[in-house]
């Protein structure tokens, strides 16, 4: 696993966040924007981290987690779960203890998880997404076979915090890894492939939503059997019936509001974030060449919510390699060698923007606010307009011989 060569461990990181005296000339060119009137230097490198919501924590706590972690980098990772799980999962528990056989007290019950609701999720859903998707690509915490405890804690994420997120317990890892990276968004076979639909169609995404709202649990079981077997189909159904089932039993017998705001409601809007992030991530797709990493997504760069979401921006480079480690993006992108390989395969870079806003850009028709923020790094030289109608031609549906897969 490669370290970066770039970017300060975490501990030094901590100690030094009121030190703003890197000069810019440390950071690496990536290129100009669309008409060659400024200057792009990759200001991810150096950026600071901002996943957690508490970013000031002792060395000591720093340096104890650098030990246990697979990287330096993952002790942000950690401290993102441990505030997820004292701040989300342990005040949502708390909500089932509200007592609700009083109207009084049922209002009081709704009224809190109202509030437990709004904040949780303004304030941790997106970073607790982003490092439960780096976490089931590489755990956080650096754990053998024998080590069945450190295995126990690789597990709380995914099994005790993500319900609380509206992920059914254990399932992420299906969906994402198992069939999402394995088939990279091919419509065959990754159930959450984009390439069918019209991707700048609200409709469509709508469908698009819909369809894994209510079908993703038997879908995506009766794909793990086509693909991988009947203990992975097995498992798969397993882990989404016993999600269901546990919010069955606390809606009718222990505290209905509670179960709502905590599994139900938190299911809603986690599909929906998730379904419209990775729409937006695979919303420009060439189709010459659908099945090519390089032009089925794009890379965001220099936006603001890199630092919140691990560098999720960096799409690109991690379905190449589904196992590289998010420090090392901004720094494996700034590489004359990877930079030479985008160009050759006239890869889609934009600046100051994230997936969300892409989506939102391509719902809204509002292409030429992309093309301002397209990034020309050494691909084919293109004009405002002619960006514009690259964009429109990466939006056409694909539709191919499915039984030949092309």
């Amino acid at each position: 696993m490669m370290r970066s060569s770039t970017r300060s461990p975490p501990s030094q990181n901590a100690s030094n966040r009121d030190d703003e005296s890197e000069s810019t000339t440390a950071l690496p060119h990536v290129g100009t924007n669309h008409d060659g009137s400024r200057i792009i230097l990759n200001l991810d490198v150096r950026a600071k981290r901002n996943e957690c919501v508490f970013p000031r924590y002792p060395k000591w706590v720093i340096a104890f987690l650098q030990k246990k972690t697979n990287e330096p980098e993952d002790a942000w990772v950690v401290l993102t779960f441990l505030e997820c799980f004292l701040l989300v999962v342990v005040p949502g528990v708390m909500l089932f203890f509200v007592d609700t056989n009083e109207k009084k007290k049922t209002r009081r019950s709704f009224w809190y998880g109202l509030l437990w609701f709004v904040i949780t999720r303004a304030l941790f859903l997106q970073r607790f997404t982003l490092a439960l998707h780096y976490h089931t690509h590489v755990n956080a915490v650096r754990a053998k076979k024998s080590e069945h405890f450190k295995r126990c804690l690789n597990a709380i994420p995914t099994f005790v915090i993500a319900p609380f997120f509206g992920i059914p317990a254990g399932i992420y890892w299906y969906h994402h890894n198992a069939m999402h990276h394995v088939h990279g968004n091919a419509a065959y076979a990754d159930l959450s492939s984009t390439e069918r639909s019209r991707r700048d169609s609200a409709f469509d995404f709508f469908k698009y939503w819909m369809r894994f709202l209510f079908l993703a649990p038997i879908e995506l079981s009766m794909n793990m059997l086509k693909y991988r077997g009947l203990v992975d189909a097995v498992r798969c159904y397993s882990n989404v019936a016993g999600s269901f089932a546990a919010w069955w039993y606390l809606n009718a017998n222990v505290n209905a509001s509670a179960a709502n705001w905590t599994l139900a409601y938190t299911h809603v809007i986690a599909s929906l974030g998730l379904m419209f992030g990775n729409w937006s991530q695979h919303i420009f797709v060439c189709p010459d060449d659908p099945r090519n990493d390089y032009k089925s997504t794009y890379t965001c760069i220099n936006s603001f919510e890199n630092q919140k979401t691990f560098d999720d921006g960096y799409h690109v480079q991690h379905h190449v390699d589904s196992r590289m480690h998010w420090s090392t993006f901004a720094s494996n992108f700034s590489r004359k060698e990877t930079l030479e390989k985008h160009a050759k395969e006239d890869a889609l870079v934009f600046e100051g923007v994230h997936f969300f806003d892409v989506g939102l850009c391509v719902m809204l028709g509002k292409l030429d606010y992309l093309a301002e923020r397209y990034v020309f790094y050494g691909q084919k030289k293109r004009t405002k307009e002619e960006i514009v109608m690259e964009l429109k031609r990466r939006l056409e549906p694909i539709e191919y011989d499915i039984k030949r897969r092309r």
